[in-house]
């Protein structure tokens, strides 16, 4: 019988956790373990394990015959095991491959991945002890005003007791969840391994990027002042202004400033708000301009260089742990932490812009629209080791040829054809609306293949810098609705299949290449989709209502005080028509990093759709072809569905 046991570390150290990293804060001398919980979920053995105390020989043999070993957030449990534990207090070592995270397990779930709103969410038996934090406050970081670590005994034994009870929670709440599937730990694996490798960055053009956003920042509250009299100094002052616009601001555009959250209404400024504002023709222009530069002082640069600087590793410049396996709620999509790299903007300067913005940066020259210049060296600040280049590859319009493939229609393998035959598949789409501009035909494949209308195009739009009336938008989707009429057909089939098979429990429901089954005991009732490759979407807690399916949605949480049950989410076919396509995209992505890595591609990183090799000079032009040949060779499970990738090099990281 397989042993798994769980383990909880609670740690002190000088750094700064959240903004550090696990990684600098587990290697940092300053850093070192107070306690840590064990279970052995198969007996049910608990330990409470104090730093300086001998290990107990029943926990060694526990440790050194576990199948699995279990720890929320894994990657945090990992690196204090593998820096200290083990060398420093003689923990046995524990091989990479053992060890599962529960927090990934959640996420697989479709729950939130915090402990404690997992365990809320689920109404666990045993849950997360929220009184730890304030214990942590006291006991894991020093005293701000003497430096110092409190030792207070009796707050070390309750410290004590709130690891032990992190343990428990965790075991119960896994009890609760379906078990991650062979390929899903594989998958986890292999994003650890990549994030172990690590992706360098430019220290130093992130030091002189947030000196210079500074200066700009202190160029833009002086602005502020002058047009708003003295009342506004700082880009920062958000709640200041809200005061002033809710009194001044025209009652038409009141709403687009008000939001409702837990039932109450509040006023806010932040990003959509803005954008929402801005997009007003309605808008005073003296509010326009006040908005306007509070929206440049509240552009997101300037947070990620430094995130880069206080990430990166001390000695190599180079940040681990930023990538986070099945990171977007239902889609089993990777997203980013501390480097946030899925989020930078794709529009950046190539390398020889960067030499020239880095040289006026160092000369203190001005830059043209420096809020937009630093944004646009996001990317570059992202670089390969000396002696080494990048290859970025992606695939060519993925969830354009993953839907109609998923939809197995006659339509959509029409659609596939034009793929298969190294057309343009935006030209078609185009001629096939009585239309000849390629952009509209690019941004009407993207955005309404999924059930969107008018403002999920307009949004897209924008995007690519195409503007366009309502009215003429509406023309658009018509004629794209009409022209792939299986599309609709596709959406209204998972709609009726994830009816059917909420109705009708533990029974299979086909739709195109998925199948939706409901598990009535997972998780208050859990509708599954199956994908083609076997991986398992989940909708918890799933149920018909107004005659259709709801789910809990993760992502949106009630307040921590509250009994209202978690916020719902409708799953109507377009909805769910995203969420494979997004799914099946990632599997694809997940099967070519396993593939990559297992023959020892130098994979640094992935965003989206793309994959960041970090390759020597003297092995690029070989890598780049093997590049290509894996991301065009469809795995055997979708072998009919035409892959197409350019893999590119770059000597900054680019696209």
């Amino acid at each position: 019988m397989p042993i798994t046991v769980c383990l909880d570390f609670e740690t002190k150290s000088r750094i700064d956790l959240k903004t550090r990293g696990a990684d600098v804060y587990a290697s940092d001398p300053s850093t070192d373990i107070l306690m840590c919980s064990f279970i052995n979920k198969d007996n049910g053995q608990q330990w409470l394990w104090n730093a300086g105390e001998k290990i107990p020989a029943d926990l060694v043999m526990a440790l050194n015959l576990a199948d699995e070993v279990e720890a929320h957030n894994a990657r945090f449990d990992q690196l204090i095991y593998e820096y200290i534990a083990a060398p420093d207090y003689g923990f046995p070592l524990i091989p990479a491959a053992k060890w599962v995270c529960t927090a990934a397990q959640c996420r697989v779930n479709a729950l939130p991945s915090s402990l404690d709103k997992a365990t809320r969410a689920t109404n666990a038996r045993h849950k997360k002890d929220n009184a730890g934090s304030a214990l942590i406050r006291k006991l894991c970081v020093p005293d701000k005003k003497t430096g110092e670590f409190n030792t207070d005994p009796a707050l070390h034994e309750r410290l004590g007791r709130y690891c032990l009870q992190d343990s428990v929670a965790m075991a119960a709440l896994t009890y609760l969840l379906r078990e991650m599937s062979e390929t899903d730990k594989r998958d986890w694996q292999v994003n650890e391994r990549i994030n172990d490798r690590g992706i360098k960055v430019d220290i130093e053009l992130a030091k002189l990027a947030q000196d210079y956003a500074a200066m700009e920042k202190e160029a833009l509250g002086a602005a502020l002042s002058t047009l708003t009299g003295g009342h506004i100094t700082k880009v920062t002052q958000t709640l200041k202004y809200l005061e002033v616009l809710k009194t001044e601001l025209p009652k038409k555009l009141l709403p687009l400033i008000t939001k409702t959250v837990d039932g109450e209404t509040k006023y806010t400024l932040d990003k959509a708000a803005r954008s929402q504002l801005l997009d007003s023709s309605d808008l005073p222009a003296h509010q326009r301009h006040v908005i306007d530069l509070i929206d440049q002082g509240g552009m997101s640069s300037v947070s990620k260089f430094t995130a880069m600087i206080n990430r990166a590793d001390p000695d190599t410049d180079r940040v681990h742990g930023a990538f986070t396996f099945w990171g977007a709620g239902q889609t089993g999509r990777y997203t980013s932490q501390g480097l946030q790299l899925h989020n930078m903007k794709r529009d950046c300067f190539s390398a020889e812009d960067t030499a020239r913005v880095i040289c006026a940066m160092r000369a203190g020259g001005e830059l043209a629209d420096p809020i937009n210049s630093l944004g646009k060296l996001l990317r570059p600040a992202i670089i390969p080791a000396k002696g080494h280049k990048f290859i970025v590859g992606d695939w060519s319009a993925i969830e354009a040829r993953v839907l109609p493939w998923l939809s197995d229609s006659d339509g959509g393998r029409e659609v596939l054809e034009v793929f298969i035959n190294g057309d343009d598949i935006y030209v078609i789409t185009a001629e096939s609306m009585g239309m000849t501009e390629r952009q509209i035909g690019k941004v009407a494949n993207l955005s309404l293949g999924f059930g969107g209308g008018v403002g999920a195009f307009q949004a897209m739009a924008k995007n690519y810098g195409l503007t366009l009336d309502d009215d003429v938008v509406q023309g658009v989707v018509n004629a794209w609705r009409d022209a792939n009429p299986w599309a609709g057909k596709f959406w209204r089939e998972l709609e009726r299949a994830a009816i059917k098979a909420v109705r009708n429990p533990q029974t299979v429901v086909p739709a195109g290449r998925v199948k939706y089954i409901y598990i009535p005991k997972i998780l208050g009732g859990t509708l599954m989709c199956i994908l083609p490759n076997d991986t398992v979407i989940q909708y918890p807690y799933a149920r018909i209502e107004k005659g259709g399916v709801t789910a809990m949605k993760a992502s949106v949480q009630p307040k921590a005080d509250s009994t209202d049950e978690w916020p719902r989410m409708s799953l109507w076919g377009g909805f769910l028509a995203e969420n494979i396509t997004q799914a099946t995209a990632a599997c694809l992505l997940k099967e070519l990093l396993a593939d990559m890595v297992a023959d020892d591609f130098p994979v640094v990183g992935h965003c989206h759709d793309e994959v960041i090799l970090e390759v020597l000079d003297s092995e690029i032009e070989d890598t780049l072809l093997d590049c290509q040949q894996y991301m065009e060779q469809s795995p055997a499970w979708c072998e009919d569905l035409p892959l197409k990738a350019v893999p590119e090099i770059f000597e900054r990281y680019g696209k």
